[in-house]
């Protein structure tokens, strides 16, 4: 009887200017914002991991999170879940973690915010 293994599959940080923000001029100037996706899937352990077609194309991930961010949003919760829902599609059966970090939000002493969506 063969056993499963948990995996996770990450991409740290992948960073581009957005126009997101509750303020029109947030959204007229642009900002940085750091993406990260996590993928956690069981896996049967006699997997033998070279199948592409059996994992998640890491360029599928970035060309899904760099079409949502080209969009315009309010709010980054807002842009979080357009991408969760967006990327969940590449594989349905996992539970995909995305957490969104806009860098330098219009608040004194603020260095960043995020928000996270997991399902």
């Amino acid at each position: 009887m063969s056993r499963s293994l948990e995996t996770t599959l990450s991409i740290n940080t992948i960073r581009v200017k957005a126009y997101h923000g509750w303020y029109a001029s947030e959204r007229k100037l642009g900002g940085m914002y750091s993406i990260s996706i996590n993928v956690y899937a069981n896996v049967d352990e006699n997997e033998n991991f070279e199948d592409l077609e059996e994992s998640v194309n890491y360029e599928n991930i970035y060309s899904n999170v760099i079409e949502i961010m080209q969009k315009e949003f309010r709010l980054i919760e807002s842009c979080c879940k357009a991408i969760h829902d967006n990327i969940r599609r590449l594989k349905p059966n996992a539970v995909w973690e995305v957490t969104i970090v806009k860098e330098n939000p219009p608040i004194k002493f603020v260095g960043s915010t995020s928000y996270t969506i997991k399902g």
